[in-house]
Order: C-alpha cells, then sequence, then structure tokens
C-alpha cells in the first residue's frame, strides 16, 4: 500500500486565538480563519487543522482536552485508497465520508483518514557547509535564520498502552515497515511510500496514553536554532531542546504546544529505502539523546559581555 505520508493533523483546543498564535510562532502559513475551523499549511501542502473542543465534527480521542483528534494520512493513488477501505472493512470503526476519505480508529484509540496526498514535496537548495578539507562555501557568509518556516510535516507520535498490537496493525494491515526500536518500549514506522525514517513512533511508557508530539522538518541545524530561539523569545516553553537523536540521527527543539502535546523542530533525519536494516536499541536516557538541553536556551545567552 503506497501511503506516502502525513496531509493533515487535526487539533480540537480550548483558545483559538492563543492556538492561531501559537503556530504563526512556529511558521506555518494561515490559510483559513474561520469561526469553527484555522488550518494552517507547510510550503509542501500538510496542514495543521484547529477546531473547538465542543465541535461535534471531531472524531473521539483517548484523552481529554486539548489534544490531536485525527491523523489522515495521504495516499499516492486510488487504488490504494481502495485497498485500504477493503482490508478495513471488516472493522467496526471504519467508514466512508462524503469526500471518498476511509476513516478508521486504530488498536489505541486514535482517528485516523486516508485521502490522496495533497502534499508536493519541495527540492530547496542545499545548505553548504565548510568541513576541513572540503571547502565547499568560499567567499560566502552562512545564513542566519531569524525565525523558522518548516517545510515538512515529518511524523507524528503517540503515547500507547498496547503496543505491539497497535504497531502490528500498522505494519500488518497497512504496509508501514519497522525502522528501529526501542526494546519492549517504542516503534519507530514509515509508510511504504515514504523515505522518512519514521512518520509514526509509538512509545509505550507507564500509563501513558494519547497524543505526544508533532515533528516538522526544517531546512538544516541553523533553522533549528533559529527557530527555537525565536519561539522561547515570543515566550513559548521548551519540552526538551535543542538535542540530537542518536535514534534517526536528528537534530531537535521540542516546544510545548497549547493544542496538546508537543512540537517539534527537527533536522538531518536518516533515509531508509527497503534495504535498511532496522535496530533495537534498550531505552535508555543515552538512547534517547546524544546530548540535550534540558530547557532550551536564549538568544545571546551564556556571553561573556564586559570580558576579555
Amino acid at each position: 500500500m503506497q501511503i506516502v505520508g502525513l496531509n493533515s493533523v487535526v487539533y480540537g483546543v480550548e483558545d483559538f486565538d492563543v492556538a492561531r498564535r501559537y503556530w504563526t510562532d512556529f511558521g506555518l502559513q494561515l490559510v483559513m480563519d474561520a469561526p469553527d475551523q484555522i488550518i494552517f499549511c507547510t510550503p509542501e501542502g500538510s496542514q495543521v487543522h484547529v477546531r473547538r473542543l465542543a465541535d461535534p465534527m471531531l472524531a473521539p480521542a483517548p484523552v481529554a482536552g486539548p489534544t490531536v483528534r485525527q491523523v489522515v494520512w495521504g495516499v499516492q493513488n486510488q487504488r490504494t485508497l481502495d485497498a485500504i477501505a477493503a482490508e478495513l472493512g471488516q472493522d467496526a470503526s471504519m467508514r466512508t465520508d462524503e469526500a471518498g476519505r476511509v476513516l478508521a480508529t486504530d488498536p489505541a484509540g486514535h482517528a485516523i483518514a486516508f485521502e490522496l496526498s495533497c502534499v508536493e514535496p519541495m527540492v530547496q537548495p542545499a545548505t553548504v557547509f565548510n568541513t576541513p578539507g572540503h571547502a565547499m562555501r568560499i567567499n560566502a557568509a552562512a545564513q542566519i535564520y531569524p525565525r523558522a518556516y518548516p517545510s515538512h510535516m515529518s511524523h507524528v507520535v503517540y503515547a500507547v498502552q498496547n503496543l505491539q498490537e497497535t504497531a502490528e496493525f500498522y505494519e500488518k494491515r497497512l504496509g508501514f515497515r519497522v525502522t528501529d526500536s526501542y526494546t519492549g518500549s517504542g516503534v519507530f514506522l514509515r509508510p511504504a511510500g515514504s523515505a522518512d525514517h519514521h512518520s509514526l513512533f509509538l512509545l509505550q511508557r507507564g500509563d501513558a496514553v494519547g497524543f505526544h508530539h508533532l515533528a516538522f522538518d526544517v531546512r538544516d541545524i541553523h533553522e533549528v536554532f533559529g527557530g527555537g530561539l525565536f519561539m522561547t523569545s515570543r515566550g513559548w516553553k521548551t519540552h526538551i531542546g535543542p538535542g540530537r537523536h542518536p535514534v534517526s540521527s536528528a537534530y531537535f527543539w521540542y516546544f510545548k504546544n497549547p493544542c496538546g502535546g508537543a512540537a517539534e523542530y527537527d533536522f538531518d533525519a536518516d533515509i531508509c529505502d527497503d534495504s535498511w536494516v532496522a535496530r533495537q536499541f534498550v531505552p535508555s536516557a543515552e538512547a534517547f539523546a546524544e546530548w540535550a538541553f534540558p530547557d532550551g536556551v536564549q538568544r545571546h545567552q551564556g556571553m561573556q559581555t564586559g570580558k576579555a
């Protein structure tokens, strides 16, 4: 099944004004601002939808309060959409809406949907780095980003209590590939039509359930810092970061999200095809992050002003 990645993520929230300010500061483009719905977009076309908690259009969620209420996956063609409908047709939660989307619920209680992909991947100029013996940027200064504008919605993360059952649902019934895992506590999965290291991460930790975070790729490590420093200057609180993951290799900076969970900037995640060999990591602080700041950093923090 050629599921290619995330089309959109739908939040239920308490305060439209706060949600609007958060996602605008995060760097998404506001494309609809209606009384009942706000929509933000990346340059590739993936979207964040924001609805009010009382909206009857929202799907149920495993937890109350502001959170993600539906993840919409994009598929390559109608044939894939028909195959998903046939595969999930035996499930009580499966139905098709008036737009032709396939709607269902995964084993952990998360509302999911499938539709033709609206994403058109961007090819951006590569950042040129200088390394010892490889001078690639000559007579030109590196870019400094005053803020971030994410281009790609890369992955969503859920905490679940039935890790194996939920992972097998995505792998065996929807064709996702397992790329890496934490022994007994986490599974990284990518859909067959995507080369991202993971588009979905399922985490089992204590009694936690529900949405954890949504991640977006930015152009380079400089934009990770530019975005994080701007978000901090606007008063948004760091969840963790900046830092770097050994699993996926990505640099990251997570921010607490008033819409629920967290939102992540990331850069330089691994790219995989079917020759990738899945690895298994023992859960530990070292497996989560090679290094990380727990509470973020502020612009100019630590400068030795007035000192030689």
